[in-house]
Formats: C-alpha cells, sequence, structure tokens
C-alpha cells in the first residue's frame, strides 16, 4: 500500500467543517458513481430528465459543501455556453435552432465536468492511491493519478492567492477587465500560475523521492480504505435514481 504521507506537501486537505458523507465515501464508489453518470447522460434523451439530473448534482454538491469551490470552473463553462448559442445565433438568425442542438449537449457535459469537479473536491490523494492499489492499479499510473487529481483544488487555491495578492498591491481588475484587457490574464495570472505550479511540481519529486516512492510495493497506510454501510447504501440509491431516470425516459420516448 503507498504510504498516506507520500503527499506531505499538501496536508490539511479539509477542514473539519467541510467534511460531509460525500467525503467519507470510498473513492472507489465515487469512481463509479462518475462511471455510472456519465453513461446515464450518454442515455438519457429527454431535455426535462437531464434538467433535473443537473439540479440532483448540484444538490449533491451543496451537500457536500462544494458548490463554492468548483462554482467558478462551472461559471466559465456557463459563459461559454452562452457564447456558443449567441453565436449560433447570429450565424443561423435562428435562436430556437441553436438552443435545440446546443442546449441537451451542454447538459450532458455541465453533469459530467459537475461529476468530475464533485470528486476531485472530495477525495483526499492519499485514499485515491489506497483505492487504485487495491484495484490493483500499477504504482506509476497510482502516483500519476494521483497527482493530477490533486492539482485540480491546489491551482484553484494558488489563483485564488494570487488574485488576493494583486489586489493587495491596489491592483484591482474586473470581470469586464480580463475581456477588455486580455492581457491581464497572461501577465498577471497565468505566468504567476505556472510558475507556481512548477515549484509545487518540485516539493511533489523531493517528497516522493525522499520516501523511496516505487521502490517498493510492500507499504502500509494508518488508515485502509475499506467498504462500509454507506458506501453499500450510496449505491442502492444511486441505482435507484438511475433505473427512475432510465424508465421515465422511456416512457417520454414511448409517447412522442
Amino acid at each position: 500500500m503507498i504510504n498516506s504521507e507520500i503527499f506531505s506537501p499538501f496536508k490539511g486537505e479539509f477542514d473539519e467543517g467541510e467534511i460531509s458523507f460525500f467525503h467519507k465515501l470510498d473513492p472507489r464508489v465515487k469512481m463509479g458513481f462518475v462511471v455510472g453518470i456519465t453513461l446515464l447522460c450518454a442515455f438519457i434523451q429527454s431535455n426535462i430528465l437531464l434538467g433535473l439530473l443537473v439540479l440532483l448534482v448540484i444538490m449533491m454538491m451543496i451537500l457536500s459543501n462544494t458548490l463554492t469551490k468548483v462554482g467558478k470552473f462551472l461559471l466559465i463553462f456557463i459563459l461559454f455556453c452562452a457564447l456558443a448559442i449567441f453565436l449560433t445565433f447570429i450565424i443561423t438568425g435562428n435562436l430556437l435552432y441553436a438552443m435545440k442542438h446546443f442546449i441537451p449537449f451542454f447538459l450532458r457535459f455541465f453533469v459530467m465536468i459537475s461529476t468530475g469537479l464533485l470528486f476531485a473536491f472530495t477525495t483526499p490523494p492519499q485514499k485515491l492511491a489506497q483505492s487504485l492499489e487495491k484495484m490493483k492499479v500499477p504504482t506509476s499510473v497510482t502516483f500519476t493519478l494521483s497527482i493530477a487529481i490533486r492539482y485540480i483544488p491546489t491551482l484553484a487555491r494558488e489563483a485564488s492567492a494570487i488574485f488576493k495578492a494583486l489586489k493587495l498591491r491596489g491592483v484591482k481588475i474586473s470581470t469586464w477587465d480580463f475581456i477588455k484587457k486580455p492581457g491581464y490574464i497572461y501577465r498577471g495570472m497565468i505566468i504567476p500560475l505556472i510558475i507556481r505550479s512548477i515549484k509545487l511540481s518540485d516539493e511533489i519529486a523531493i517528497a516522493a523521492e525522499s520516501r523511496g516512492f516505487c521502490i517498493s510495493n510492500d507499504r502500509s497506510s494508518l488508515n485502509e480504505v475499506e467498504f462500509g454501510m454507506k458506501d453499500y447504501r450510496f449505491i442502492l440509491l444511486i441505482i435507484f435514481i438511475s433505473s427512475c431516470f432510465l424508465i421515465l425516459d422511456a416512457s417520454i420516448s414511448f409517447k412522442f
């Protein structure tokens, strides 16, 4: 098993007030949830049911205290969707055509992105690594995936810290400034974020090397990852909800 201290540069994954039911689920259950929701989005044809699925995912983010964290990512996606519909309307001159062809596509992607972010923001990398090891995934792949997952909330915090640092230095940048002067994003956000990411990568490499990562797979962990009753209850709940959505979608398709 992978040592839980391998990611020591990133201690303090969550605050006590942020721990929710979804945080405590086994990462394997949450991975199955993401895959299941993705497949469910592909099969559902009704826009109404896709909208209900979006509301269900948003409710789960509220219950897991992650909505405020992923809100900026989702806002960028929503703005991109609105821009795509607007450009299609300008080209075709038909708003109904643009909405009819783009809304189902964007609803599906919204659900997929939301569930992925929900998984990333509620799964500590050490638990993810332990779960992947139990699934017999090679250690090199486990390490790579764990770091990739860990970088999502880390980059979000770093971007927020850079933005606050600009404010403290008297540089007040509004959303309109980003649109009017894209150079602000390049000079003020992207370059410092890239430099900080390289530094974090170096810290991770040093931490992994100092602990002999990949030299031996016979590692132990203080807290083992095991299935519990909460995991089985969540699986049954998701299966029930998915079945209801599929039955409703089939009945709607049969009527029309």
